[in-house]
């Protein structure tokens, strides 16, 4: 009888990336957010007694990453005596010649994919891993053209940082064709780079899934976040996603209420108390009236006592500048609190946020993140490296 093969499946971790949606203090409680989930896959291919773990791309975040975090990585990996672990790097951490994979000595129990599609036959899973590293910040060409697996009766798999063709396209992605997918032989293709869990997918006989980032970073990233626990066995592939996320960014779009009090109320009750102090929120209000300056304190004033983190935001181009109402962890200061003041990077990261929030695109979006990759980089006298 062919033996099962159970894995578990993330993506997006990008480990020392500064780009948190939120107050610039966020990027700390985030970070260790990040960590605490990682753990928390650890222990879950532990308890699921998971084969392989596939690692789908942006591990890391290549131009900020630090050495002591990639060798954290490595080593935790290595306790996973009984999985298998295989990674293949992405747009955010391509192979290049000062690639973060370079940084560490990997555990045996780790392989990470470089250029063009190779094959790790394991037999005791009678498996055959495929997979395709990035070796550069741009893909030169598809990943998937012209491929079929062997026919040696071992289960083809397959993990690649790609997104199929009917997705929207980031620049730099060649997409995977629904086709090639089909006529590739694979039983399952494990994916990256979507923000969000796709879903099961089917291109003919092969079944697809991108599991989405393993942490949320903005409200573009709006809903449940975590891993793909699958199993492969005969018959078709049986896939779960489990949401893992530490904290969820919520949005809403509410009118501008004519009586604050009861928007205040009514908005804290349908929202429970374990969300509110966990989550982050955005309300975006439409309409014209926006209320007095005296009137928008008071919402600041009871909102910011009942949400860990809140904005308000006028929905209008035309409208004023944002209301934001943030919060303070336990032991944190604010500018004029003793001695403690925000920092270059932390004021440049407040108002690029502002552009951020602000912005009517998926495109300006990508603008200002790169605007905020050029200018943290500066602020930190270091260098971008194009590979390309």
């Amino acid at each position: 009888m062919t033996p099962s093969v159970r894995f578990l499946q993330c993506a997006g971790c990008r480990f020392d990336s500064p780009f948190w949606e939120g107050p610039a203090e966020w990027a700390v409680q985030r970070n260790h957010d990040l960590w605490q989930t990682f753990e928390t896959v650890l222990l879950l291919c532990q308890a699921e007694k998971a084969d392989f773990l596939f690692l789908t791309g942006d591990l890391f975040e290549q131009e900020y990453v630090r050495k002591t975090t990639v060798e954290r990585v490595a080593q935790s990996l290595g306790r996973l005596k009984n999985t298998k672990v295989f990674i293949v790097p992405g747009e955010k951490d391509p192979f290049v010649s000062i690639s973060a994979y370079r940084l560490a000595l990997w555990p045996s129990n780790v392989h990470i994919f470089s250029a063009g599609l190779s094959p790790v036959k394991v037999p005791d899973q009678n498996a055959t891993v495929y997979g395709a590293g990035w070796t550069a910040y741009r893909q030169e060409k598809p990943f998937l053209e012209g491929f079929q697996v062997a026919e040696d009766g071992m289960i083809p798999l397959m993990l690649l940082h790609a997104e199929v063709a009917s997705a929207q396209n980031s620049e730099g992605f060649i997409p995977l064709q629904t086709e090639n997918i089909a006529s590739s032989g694979l039983t399952y293709l494990a994916l990256g780079h979507r923000e969000k869990w796709t879903g099961i997918q089917e291109a003919g006989r092969t079944v697809w899934a991108d599991s989405g980032v393993l942490e949320a970073r903005n409200f573009r990233e709006s809903g449940p976040h975590g891993v793909i626990v699958g199993e492969i066995g005969p018959g078709s592939p049986q896939l779960e996603f489990r949401e893992l996320g530490q904290r969820r960014y919520i949005e809403k779009t509410l009118p501008i209420p004519a009586n604050p009090e009861s928007f205040v109320s009514k908005l804290v009750a349908e929202t429970p108390p374990a969300e509110r102090e966990r989550d982050l929120f955005r309300i975006k209000l439409t309409g014209e009236a926006w209320p007095a300056e005296e009137v928008a304190k008071l919402w600041q004033k009871k909102l910011a006592d009942k949400f860990r983190f809140i904005e308000l935001i006028h929905n209008q181009e035309e409208a004023p500048p944002q209301i934001k109402l943030n919060f303070r962890t336990p032991g944190e200061t604010t500018p004029g609190e003793g001695n403690s003041y925000l920092t270059l990077p932390q004021v440049f990261l407040q108002k690029l946020q502002e552009r951020q929030s602000s912005a009517l695109s998926e495109e300006d979006q990508d603008h200002w993140e790169l605007v905020g990759k050029i200018g943290l980089t500066a602020l930190s006298q270091g260098r971008i490296d194009n590979e390309n």
